[in-house]
């Protein structure tokens, strides 16, 4: 029996990431900083800044600047009404693990010095805590108090309290700019392509994954950056890197065969994650027939992802209110479950794996009637 819905090719067209996709290479490029007060000075925002600085009559008290210093880590004073409480795991796992230290990337302790000369620490306990349990556990040749070792210290001389609480919450997130997925992912990348340094896995697994993406002419961007108007990119970092390479092989090639005409949807790789995980479990194949048949119901019924996911997010909504008397949140579970209900609905005679589709019994009953009536 031939499976209801057809797969119908669409024109393949060269893409354009192949040659613009910037983790194929990095740029070489390295400017000096008046590049980068030039971008200020051209940035409204700024510039904006700059007018309210005028305006108020603000001018920058260069004595509040940060002074540099050696002390010895016994003089540092943890206030716990300032800092958090020390996260031993953090400093076991993180920091101090076997083969992960490095005292090279060791952070500056940040403190206030008061004029009673109290050295108060507001940023950097862990680092100071992980020197600190090193040096007593008999880990660093040559010192044999770490109450007498001296680490380098930012600080500010202030009595103010208030300030070193301000600061605190500052640094640990108000006050940065944190990395994004992207950019992780890209350093990682850049790690093992341009430096060639292999010590680090998780780097290698993160190179890995994108050069399987690559080669299906798939490609992770930045979050709303402007190269998502272009085929196979994909901004949902953490789950592309939550996969394995099977399921990131899946993913792709099933992309590049059947949408290679336009951006990978966000539930690509959580239908293909857990397709995988399911069919393993069930020692079931995913045949060539059965990605072909998904394919083409997708594209007959929704067009592509992008609309399904709107149908099976209502049908979530309305599965959810009708089980449980509310709307829950939502699963993203749901994509592959339902995708597969609806696939057996009208007639799809591949065999799936059981414990994917009974995970949201009858979901698809929820689904809008003028698709559903198509089976008949």
């Amino acid at each position: 029996m031939t499976f209801k819905f057809q797969y119908q090719d669409v024109v393949r067209r060269p893409n354009p990431m192949v040659t613009i996709n910037p983790l194929a290479r990095g740029s070489g490029k390295v400017v000096d900083l008046q590049d980068r007060v030039d971008t200020l000075n051209k940035s409204s925002a700024w510039n904006k800044m700059m007018k309210r600085w005028t305006d108020e009559g603000k001018r920058v008290d260069l004595s509040r600047m940060p002074k540099v210093g050696m002390f010895k880590l016994g003089s540092i004073i943890i206030d716990e009404d300032i800092q958090r409480f020390l996260d031993d795991k953090h400093c076991a796992g993180k920091i101090a693990h076997v083969e992960l230290f490095d005292p090279a990337l060791l952070q500056t302790v940040q403190c206030i010095l008061t004029t009673n000369m109290d050295l108060i620490s507001i940023d950097g306990q862990h680092t100071s805590s992980t020197i600190a349990g090193l040096i007593d556990a008999g880990m660093v040749d040559g010192v044999d108090d770490w109450r007498d070792f001296e680490v380098p210290v930012q600080y500010i001389q202030t009595d103010n309290l208030a300030f070193a609480r301000r600061a605190f919450s500052i640094l640990n997130g108000k006050g940065k700019k944190k990395q994004s997925a992207y950019q992780q992912l890209r350093n990682a990348v850049f790690i093992v392509r341009i430096d060639k340094d292999t010590t680090d896995e998780e780097d290698v697994k993160v190179e890995r994954l994108v050069s399987i993406a690559e080669k299906n002419e798939c490609f992770p961007i930045e979050s709303f950056s402007g190269l998502n108007k272009y085929p196979g990119t994909f901004g949902n970092i953490a789950t592309f890197k939550s996969c394995s390479e099977d399921e990131v092989e899946l993913a792709t090639s099933w992309h590049n065969k059947f949408f290679h005409y336009e951006s990978m949807h966000v539930s690509t790789f959580f239908i293909f994650r857990d397709m995988h995980r399911a069919f393993k479990s069930a020692k079931l194949p995913i045949t060539d027939t059965l990605l072909e048949e998904l394919a083409g119901m997708v594209q007959t019924l929704f067009g592509d992802l992008g609309q399904y996911q709107e149908s099976v997010t209502r049908a979530h909504r309305l599965w959810t209110t009708k089980r449980y008397g509310y709307q829950a949140n939502w699963d993203d579970d749901a994509y592959a479950c339902a995708l597969l209900q609806l696939y057996k609905h009208f007639g799809g005679e591949e065999r799936v794996a059981p414990n994917i589709i009974d995970r949201f019994d009858d979901i698809i009953d929820f689904f809008d009637d003028d698709i559903l009536s198509l089976a008949d």
